[in-house]
């Protein structure tokens, strides 16, 4: 007699599928730190091509390979953090506490880097700066950064990721939220949306040069692009979807409970992921053509007369303004998808104490990376440096709060480096 196939939906820790991904967070966690160091390399030589521009068609040569993965990090860290939620379901106390110490932990030692030395170089330029000039100029100068300027504010994005699926899933024990008044606790999800929105429209800001931010604000924005975190949105609003439908169909929540620690439920979720990824990295190309076109037709009337390669550059650089609030930074995600198809939240490691020195390790060697470039890019082009950063320190408006028209100048300079 034929047996009768077991549907995914119906699996349990008993009949669970045989197949459970061959890649665990720990996999993913290491190509994400990979990737994200190689990603610094990356922007290191884009500023010697644009600082040194003899050496710029070799220089990007070789990043249009590095380039690649510059955006892989985000969402492969996120995929990650994705298992040590599911793992640690209900322990959200846990979650809260490790991902909130790394974060603020990021946050103090971004400003201490920052108040220690960059105060101190700005200095010995100039003795007369005082340090609320000095957070002005830090404010104006780390967008130009680029990826490299957010890149220690990435422990934010996985502290919000968490409170999106706190929010969406945890239960509190609270009289408040008794029944069908739990709708307002759920509805809490919109608390991290928000800040989303309000950095993005704050990046957005900062690069039409409307207004500029102190950078112990600049520190608190997150890393990830919009789109990559739409794609987070759905996938968060997808799995509560999900679990409401299976529990309408007579399971309980215990069972539901014991179906997300299936295989059978990881392949699913993995799949439905890959999908999202794959969706939204199209999105994201599609936004950024049209984008172009937008661009293109509105300077196309103002620069008729213009050189045509004139006319490019200033295409470029209003494109630039989009471009740096993460539009386009979602197209990695389709070299996510088969990473997540090979990817299962279900795996576990019995030495816990690798998982605390993977990011320690990966933070210095991030460290390590942007100060030895950095070191190198700067001593090699010193001459110049010292000229630019001596204009834009020297006389900030004689100790006023704007700066001299040479002060401004250098500083449109600096910023026209950015990555």
């Amino acid at each position: 007699m034929k047996t009768k196939r077991i549907k995914l939906k119906d699996r349990t820790l008993e009949n669970d599928i045989k197949y459970g991904g061959y890649l665990s967070y720990r996999h993913i966690r290491i190509i994400g730190w990979l990737c994200l160091i190689i990603a610094q390399i990356s922007l290191v030589l884009q500023l010697e091509a644009k600082l040194a521009p003899d050496t710029a068609k070799t220089i990007d040569n070789v990043n249009q390979v590095l380039s690649i993965i510059a955006d892989l990090p985000v969402p492969l860290f996120l995929l990650a953090n994705f298992s040590t939620i599911v793992q640690n379901r209900g322990n959200y106390k846990a979650l809260f506490k490790k991902f909130g110490i790394m974060a603020a932990g990021m946050y103090v030692l971004a400003n201490v880097l920052i108040f220690y030395y960059g105060f101190r170089t700005l200095r010995a330029f100039d003795e007369t700066i005082n340090f609320g000039n000095a957070l002005r100029i830090f404010g104006e100068l780390l967008p130009a950064l680029g990826k490299t300027g957010y890149v220690l504010n990435i422990f934010i994005d996985m502290l919000l990721v968490v409170l999106m699926f706190f929010f969406m899933n945890y239960t509190p024990k609270c009289k408040a939220f008794e029944g069908k008044r739990i709708i307002l606790f759920r509805l809490l999800v919109l608390l991290p949306i928000a800040y989303e929105v309000v950095a993005i429209f704050v990046k957005y800001s900062i690069s039409m040069s409307k207004f500029t931010i102190p950078s112990p604000v600049f520190f608190l924005l997150p890393s990830k692009p919009p789109l990559i975190f739409a794609a987070f949105v759905v996938i968060v609003f997808c799995l509560k979807i999900a679990q409401v439908l299976y529990i309408r169909r007579h399971h309980s929540l215990e069972r539901y409970e014991e179906y997300v620690l299936t295989k059978a439920h990881s392949v699913k979720v993995s799949l439905a992921m890959a999908i999202v990824f794959v969706i939204f990295a199209f999105i994201d190309a599609a936004l950024v053509v049209g984008l172009f076109y937008k661009v293109a037709i509105e300077c196309a009337p103002a620069y008729a007369d213009q050189d045509p390669e004139v006319v490019s550059l200033m295409i470029l650089d209003r494109l630039n303004v989009y471009l740096s609030i993460g539009i386009g930074g979602a197209t990695g995600l389709i070299l996510v998808a088969p990473l997540v198809l090979l990817y299962s939240y279900t795996k576990k490691h019995n030495n816990p104490k690798i998982d605390t020195l993977i990011p320690i390790a990966g933070i210095a060697l991030l460290v390590f990376t942007i100060a030895e470039g950095m070191f190198e890019v700067i001593t090699l082009n010193m001459p110049l440096f010292v000229q630019k950063i001596r204009d834009a320190v020297e006389k900030w408006s004689d100790g006023g709060t704007e700066p001299t028209a040479e002060a401004q100048a250098a500083l449109t300079w600096i910023r026209s480096i950015h990555l």
